[in-house]
Formats: C-alpha cells, structure tokens, sequence
C-alpha cells in the first residue's frame, strides 16, 4: 500500500471540498469550553448515515472529517469510514481518544489518513478540571505513540486555549514535539455558543492579544512539527453536517448560523454549495 503524506489544508488545494461531519453530541467528557449543544434526538442508523454519505460524495465530497462529541461511539463508523475511502476519499478521525483501542485502531487504519486528539496541557489536575474525566495525559500520549507504531496515518493534536492552560502549553509544546505529531492546532477560546463554553465565559476568555502572543511564542520554538494558530471566525467558512443530518455553517459571535437544509431531503450538491460561499 502506498504510504500515506500528511499534507495541511492551508487553503490553497482549490479542487477540494472539505465537510465536519459531526455524526453524534455524544461524548463521554464533559469539557468545559466544549461548543457542542447538549445531546437531543439523533440520526443513529447506518443506513441513513450511509445515505447521507453518498450524497455528499456522489456531489463533490474529497474530504470527509469524522468528528463530534466522540465519533467512536457509533457503532457502524467503521463501515462509513471503509466506504469512504474506497470511494476515493481522504478521511480523518477526530477523537478524544478513550475508545481507541489497538484492536480499533487496526480495523480503521487502512481507510484514514489522519487522527486528530485534543491535547490540553501535562498538568494532571488542570486536564481533569477541565475536561471533567481522569488520565488525559495519559490516555492521549498512549494513543498517539500507538498511532505511530501500528501505522502511518498524519497525527494532529487540537488545543482550545484559555485562560486556564494559557500559561502550561510551551510545557505541552516541547512533549508533543517528543511524540513526533504533524500537525498543533490552536484555537482560541469561543463562547458563542455550546453546553461548556457559554456558561464558563467568564471563567476562560481571553483576548486576541493573547492568543496570538503565545501562539507566536510556541512558533518561535522551532519544533518539527506545525503549529497553526487559529481564531473562533475560522469556523465562518467550515461547512458542517449536524448528527440530524443538515449541512451548516457556524458563524461565529452574534450572527445566525447559516443553514442550508438536510443533506437528503433537500439532496443537497456539496460541491456547489463549497464553491459558491468560498468554504474551506
């Protein structure tokens, strides 16, 4: 098998067409800056989830990305992902990491090309404040060695800065650096809108100012891996399906998000929609 080259989507690949497909709100943690909405009503059969999926790609889709909550807890994901990829498609997997056992990992690597974790610091005691479950630390670097020794998939790690880990993350920067990822997202604080992140505010906002500061700080480091530092308006042109199946854009701060309808009732043509509002 040819091996796979993690290559980062900067915006100049014209001839791809990206979706975020959360395909449940379920999560086992309870992150306390999480912009999810609490879980209501889902589509949980595989035949709709497959049906939706060839829609997408039968209008345009290149890129599929798997995401939540946690895409782990359905049960038939790995049939979608399989699906996807002998479609043709690039598939990422992004996952908090506790289901991803050695067994799941094996059954899934031939069909993704990368797995991204959300990483929030070393400090043990910072982690489970914030993410309200026990071994963050532990369970992601476990993960991410077990990712390197069992394939050749693209490792990207997602931090959510804040007040709180704002100040722990050149400690994290230096440990990711060890574990060989490819790719450290950063992403400022939002809290616009989610279960988490609209009533903690007060508790984790911090200002573009110093975001940026200790992004450019981290980027100064010169580790080998890329460090991307992006704010909340990034989601502005992220086009998004919702675990009930209605492709979306989430805007960010006070405008509406922008809905287009349910991928299969309206059979909505992704590549159309990505190309005509700029998405990426």
């Amino acid at each position: 098998m040819e091996k796979k080259k993690y290559v980062t989507e900067d915006g100049e690949h014209k001839s791809d067409v990206i979706v975020s497909w959360i395909i449940t709100h379920g999560c086992q943690e309870r992150c306390a800056y999480c912009i999810s909405p609490e879980k209501c009503k889902e589509i949980t059969d595989y035949e709709t989830h497959k049906a939706i999926q060839d829609q997408m790609i039968a209008t345009g889709l290149t890129k599929n990305r798997y995401i939540g909550g946690e895409p782990l807890l359905i049960p038939h994901l790995g049939k979608l992902i399989k699906e996807s990829k002998e479609a043709g498609l690039n598939n990422r997997l992004s996952t908090n990491g506790i289901l991803l056992t050695k067994e799941k990992l094996i059954e899934l690597r031939d069909y993704l090309d990368s797995i991204a974790l959300p990483f929030e610091s070393c400090n043990d005691k910072l982690n489970q404040n914030i993410r309200g479950t026990k071994n963050h630390r532990e369970i992601v670097t476990d993960r991410i060695k077990m990712i390197k020794e069992l394939s050749d998939l693209g490792v990207l790690v997602n931090t959510c800065v804040h007040r709180e880990n704002i100040h722990e993350l050149e400690e994290l920067a230096y440990l990711l650096d060890e574990l060989g990822i490819d790719h450290w997202k950063l992403r400022k604080f939002n809290s616009s809108s989610g279960r988490g992140a609209v009533p903690n505010k007060n508790r984790f906002e911090i200002s573009e100012e110093e975001f940026f500061d200790v992004v450019n700080h981290l980027q100064s480091l010169g580790l080998g891996y890329r460090i991307d530092g992006r704010l909340p308006s990034k989601l502005n042109t992220r086009l998004m399906v919702s675990p009930q199946g209605e492709l979306y854009r989430m805007i960010e701060g006070e405008e509406e998000e922008v809905h287009y309808g349910k991928v299969l009732t309206k059979k909505l043509n992704i590549k159309e929609i990505y190309q005509r509002d700029g998405c990426n």
